[in-house]
């Protein structure tokens, strides 16, 4: 497997940016990101709620606010000429909005943002692209930080995704719309025309005013792309909080890369960048600061592209080992939770680790498939509970009232193999069955089998584990 492809980092990008190791200079022919927007909004990760009582957890807080490490970036930028024009950008956003609500949010958003895109530059080839995804609201700021960065002269498009749908104002027009800033590296830089034409809106046999035919391939595109958000019915649809649609991505990709290129997202969330990467033959490397994340992609890409297997996908900044697993659990048990429920694809967290005991006994939520004779098969659900240590009977047993609370079908408590002994001589010994198997409605899943990357002992953990589910 070529170095640079289907890796994932579960790191701050800012570190992997500026590792040239990790991301030499020159390497990248197209970069999409899709940074949070400085929102001040709240995201969650729940996929689909079990009940009312179970808190959600916070996927990320799009709320900036100015501390040491936005002061120590300022700094950097004040350092050199050719960054001084980014301070001064920063500079004004933070007077003109300390005027309106005496908030420093939009500096410390802009800052490192700025910090960020410096080491794009770095990465991307001279004849490579950026696509900067963002919403009115900080598009503006945003273009001249790329004009510091890339040179005005390489700004290419002001690309608008139109997406409709609900959501109407009778206060204001709609807002039913973000920009996607394209920037070139250089003065040459790839653009498919023919890969992204758009289907005529003539009648058949219908020609133009001089008497010609129209094209056959379909008409040159424009920068303004008419596709629907992502409806909750959406197959695609995993339930991250800002996910984008396939299609947008495929649409960005086909335009301004060739099939090898290597794509990079560097804040690539529940992976549609790299999912569309690979559908299009695409080297891909994505990094998010969420382990959920890294988790989360690997399971979206091995559910849906059959021919990808488990060591495809090289992913950083996890547990690879038993001792680095028991380091994450004793240092930071949310983060532990989050690594497991990601990896073994949970649709779903439900523990905020700001709200003690909110999470009713359910980390997460597992989506698995009984194969029944002559029946489509369903989705049925398994709640995940991770425990770093302290297995107790009682909360083995507690594992199963939580099961039939929520009206789950099975329970999985996943923790070390030495407290595995616990969980079996303490488990309910239901079972429930399809036309495949008998299984147990509680059981234990270790740590170490996660690391092995055994499965489950669930029917159909994946769509593509069966071939009568992808017919």
């Amino acid at each position: 497997m070529d170095e640079l492809n289907r890796r994932l980092y579960a790191y701050d990008n800012l570190e992997v940016l500026n590792d040239p190791l990790a991301l030499p200079h020159d390497s990248v022919d197209l970069i999409y990101l899709d940074p949070p927007f400085n929102s001040n909004s709240t995201y969650n990760l729940p996929f689909k709620q079990l009940g009312r009582d179970v808190a959600a957890v916070a996927a990320f807080q799009d709320t900036w606010t100015w501390g040491e490490a936005e002061a120590a970036h300022m700094e950097q930028l004040e350092l050199e000429f050719q960054t001084k024009v980014l301070a001064d950008v920063v500079r004004a956003a933070h007077g003109i909005h300390w005027r309106a609500n005496s908030s420093s949010s939009i500096a410390a958003y802009l800052v490192n943002m700025a910090v960020r895109l410096l080491p794009m530059r770095r990465v991307l080839k001279p004849t490579g692209s950026i696509y900067l995804h963002c919403d009115p609201t900080a598009s503006h700021y945003l273009k001249l930080l790329l004009d510091g960065v890339f040179g005005p002269q390489q700004f290419q498009n002001e690309f608008v995704w139109w997406y409709g749908g609900g959501g109407a104002s009778r206060k204001r027009w709609g807002r039913k719309h973000d920009i996607i800033l394209y920037y070139s590296n250089s003065q040459t830089w790839t653009f498919n025309v023919d890969e992204v034409r758009d289907p005529h809106g003539w009648q058949e046999g219908q020609r133009r005013a001089d008497g010609s035919e129209r094209d056959s391939r379909g008409k040159l595109p424009d920068d303004v792309f008419r596709h629907h958000s992502l409806m909750p019915w959406a197959r695609e649809r995993l339930g991250y909080p800002t996910q984008k649609p396939l299609a947008l991505l495929e649409r960005i990709i086909k335009a301004s890369s060739n099939p090898g290129d290597l794509v990079l997202d560097p804040f690539c969330g529940c992976g549609t960048t790299a999912h569309a990467a690979e559908n299009l033959g695409r080297r891909w490397i994505g990094i998010d600061i969420s382990r959920f994340s890294a988790g989360l992609i690997r399971e979206r890409l091995l559910s849906n592209i059959p021919t990808l297997g488990e060591d495809d996908i090289e992913t950083l900044g996890v547990p690879r080992y038993t001792n680095e697993a028991r380091e994450l659990a004793a240092n930071d048990k949310f983060e532990f939770e989050k690594w497991v429920c990601g990896e073994i694809g949970a649709h779903g967290m439900y523990h905020n680790p700001g709200d003690r005991g909110a999470d009713a006994g359910v980390d997460g939520v597992l989506n698995f498939y009984p194969l029944y004779m002559g029946r489509k098969p369903k989705a049925e659900q398994a709640i995940i509970q991770v425990k770093g240590g302290n297995v107790t009977p009682d909360s083995v047993r507690a594992l199963y009232a939580t099961v039939k609370r929520f009206g789950a079908t099975a329970g999985v408590l996943v923790c070390f193999a030495d407290q595995m002994r616990t969980v079996e001589n303490n488990r309910n010994r239901d079972i429930f069955s399809d036309d495949a198997d008998d299984y147990p409605v509680i059981q234990g899943y270790s740590i170490e089998d996660l690391l092995e990357r055994k499965p489950l002992n669930l029917p159909v953990h994946r769509l593509r584990d069966d071939a009568r589910l992808i017919q």
